[in-house]
């Protein structure tokens, strides 16, 4: 992992991570356009962004410089929807289907856009090759697409929903489907539920209340019912450093919100981030081992971008 991005305007739009020589400094090629465009999440070597209003979508590729700007999908115009602007979120992916990111440097990409109106959520794609939409599935749905960033797991695209689900859309199948998150997790700050791939490449759950990480993996049980199972809790009042968990729930000027909260995730890691009062830190969930990562009171999301980055290039430290 190189660094990550946030929308936050209260600190750098790209910030690395990592130490010498796995470290790559805030150089142009990381910057971003300005404010107007906000980050929907990053894959292999791109970064997708929306502009404002969602009428126009970038594709970025810092390793080597390409920029793509794409007009949204028709398909989001309020006069073809009830008059309603629907609720969106996207991902990019590589077309090509690479599994190792350093293959993904001058691919053909995907863009898949999820929106939801009226109680339906509708799949689009967009071919750089083709450089056209397709509209791909619609699903009726319980609530809106949520703004967090999706998650690619066994060919399957992953967003959550602003309610106590999950919305699916298989690449293969093109089939569209939600998944309700266990019970436990309903009442649950909903940014503090994440989506996460498992230790075996399955579908898995983040949840956090208070100092306690749930971890949460979707299986089938002997009879082959498909349900959710709490695999793991972790008491990160244990692991933080001091200070960090010194800070009761209703103290004043946190407003209600949790005391702890996460962040983001790395799709393919068991890399999360954590925002504390002392500062963000990356945890490694395996070994927890924690590393402060910025001092700033920001508790906007982190979107993670990895990637291979050659000393010397796009000022990575030697």
């Amino acid at each position: 992992m190189l660094g990550i991005f946030t929308n936050s305007t209260r600190i750098p739009r790209f910030l690395p991570v990592g130490d010498p020589p796995d470290c790559v400094a805030a150089a142009a090629a990381f910057s971003l356009p300005d404010l107007h465009w906000y980050v929907l999440g990053c894959h292999g070597n791109n970064v997708l962004l929306a502009g404002s209003g969602w009428v126009q979508l970038l594709v970025l590729n810092p390793m080597n410089g390409d920029q793509r700007v794409i007009p949204a999908p028709p398909d989001l115009n309020p006069n073809y929807n009830y008059g309603c602007v629907p609720e969106c979120n996207a991902a990019v992916l590589c077309a090509a289907g690479h599994a190792d990111h350093g293959c993904c440097q001058s691919c053909p990409f995907f863009v898949v856009c999820v929106f939801t109106v009226v109680r339906f959520a509708y799949a689009t794609r967009y071919s750089s090759e083709t450089s056209s939409w397709t509209r791909m599935a619609s699903s009726p749905i319980p609530s809106d697409v949520d703004y967090r960033s999706s998650i690619l797991i066994r060919n399957v695209l992953y967003w959550p929903l602003k309610s106590n689900y999950i919305l699916a859309f298989g690449l293969g199948t093109r089939r569209l489907y939600h998944i309700e998150c266990p019970p436990e997790t309903h009442d649950v700050y909903r940014r503090n539920v994440h989506i996460m791939k498992t230790e075996d490449g399955g579908v898995g759950l983040a949840s956090l209340t208070q100092f306690n990480l749930h971890l949460w993996a979707r299986e089938a049980d002997a009879e082959g019912v498909t349900g959710w199972v709490l695999l793991k809790v972790i008491e990160l009042d244990k692991y933080l450093p001091l200070g960090a968990s010194n800070l009761l729930p209703n103290n004043s000027h946190l407003g209600g919100r949790p005391p702890v909260r996460i962040l983001g995730l790395v799709e393919d890691d068991d890399l999360v981030f954590i925002w504390t009062k002392t500062g963000v830190f990356a945890v490694q969930l395996k070994s927890m081992q924690f590393k402060k990562v910025f001092e700033a009171d920001v508790s906007a999301s982190v979107y993670p971008y990895t990637g291979f980055c050659i000393a010397g290039a796009f000022g990575c430290n030697q």
